[in-house]
């Protein structure tokens, strides 16, 4: 509970640096209550972001957290904990708490199924077969939970008598999309709904891609059903490339812009997939590499390798605060905070010129959490 409570007030610490003062406290109950004075000596936290964090930090949070578990029957999981799920905790900054509505799959082999919310006709059949074929053959569905693709890889896994986790961008209390409720009743009987958001979270656009970070590190595999050439489902693969994740893409009409997104993807080195038997035959090479502790690279360029390619040919952004970023881009990567304090602007609206930029092309971000100019 405590730690769930630190991590409720993150904006004023970020969750890279609450694991260096767990173990400079001890616990997350001494670090919760540290004063002012002792977090400040550590000399992990810059000076404001201790005094934000004194100011958001409310004693009382704690209990809340845990009545609002015990009235919603949700369950808090620590990345100490042994029910955290282990392919989340490989990933490069994965999330120190999840509220969790169900159970999360005992399962060492997991695919997410993404793609638009704004889907064709075409798109929703390719989720509903893939998301069915793979719950039939006992894969349990991972997905973001919104509209369009998203749901309708849900419905096919519980159609097909599968398991699938719905992965929340806002807290779990949240009616968010409205008319997906009762969906995440029925995922939450057989499987899970979850999110590393406190209560009372709003659906925010900068809660997204963190979000997708968890869809992948919970799949062995992502299926891009369907994605325009800004879907955040790109974000998701790429994350999905750089983790090692195996990176599948539907191909779509050439004559419509609504797989572009994914015709992208397969250029730069993702496999077509057109059959679940493709992704069903790597699963079983997979399984044999694992017993052989073989691991294979990642299946395209890494945000790393991309990052050296040449972006002198691309014009610059739009907006006057694109400009800016691109600029102080170009002295190297940056991180959020430190994007937001050269910039001068707040870190809502940074993050949401970061995503436009990332879903644009213009930049990317590593594994440490840093973006740069590509």
């Amino acid at each position: 509970l405590y730690l769930a409570a630190v991590c409720a007030v993150v904006p004023g610490l970020g969750r890279s640096k609450i694991h260096q003062l767990m173990q400079k406290f001890g616990s997350a109950k001494a670090l919760f209550e540290a004063s002012e004075e002792a977090l400040l000596a550590t000399g992990i936290c810059e000076p404001k972001s201790v005094v934000q964090f004194i100011r958001k930090r409310n004693f009382d949070l704690p209990k809340k957290l845990d009545t609002f578990c015990k009235l919603q029957g949700v369950q808090l999981i620590s990345i100490y904990d042994d029910a955290y799920p282990k392919s989340l905790r490989e990933i490069h900054d994965p999330p120190l708490v999840l509220y969790v509505r169900g159970h999360l799959p005992n399962a060492s082999y997991c695919a997410g199924v993404v793609g638009s919310r704004d889907a064709t006709h075409y798109g929703l059949k390719a989720a509903n077969y893939f998301a069915s074929g793979l719950a039939q053959d006992g894969i349990p569905i991972i997905s973001g939970g919104a509209k369009g693709i998203d749901t309708a890889a849900h419905e096919a896994a519980l159609k097909a008598g599968g398991i699938t986790v719905a992965v929340l961008g806002c807290g779990l209390d949240i009616n968010y999309p409205a008319g997906n409720q009762r969906l995440f009743e029925r995922i939450a009987e057989r499987g899970a709904v979850i999110s590393e958001y406190p209560p009372g979270t709003a659906p925010m656009a900068i809660n997204f891609p963190a979000r997708n970070r968890i869809i992948v590190g919970l799949s062995r595999a992502i299926v891009v059903a369907e994605a325009a050439r800004k879907s955040g489902a790109l974000i998701t693969a790429h994350i999905a490339a750089d983790e090692g994740r195996e990176v599948y893409c539907v191909p779509g009409n050439i004559f419509d812009g609504s797989s572009v997104g994914c015709h992208d993807l397969i250029r730069q080195g993702a496999k077509l997939v057109d059959s679940v038997a493709d992704i069903l035959e790597d699963k079983a090479a997979w399984q044999i590499a694992m017993q052989n502790k073989i691991f294979q690279p990642s299946i395209f360029a890494s945000v790393e390798e991309k990052a050296t390619t040449s972006f002198e040919a691309k014009p610059l952004p739009a907006t006057e605060l694109g400009k800016k970023i691109i600029a102080l881009l170009q002295q190297g990567p940056l991180s959020l905070e430190e994007i937001t304090e050269q910039s001068g602007e707040a870190v809502p609206i940074i993050s949401m010129e970061l995503l436009e930029l990332q879903l644009a092309g213009y930049i990317d971000v590593d594994r440490a959490q840093r973006y740069f100019r590509l």
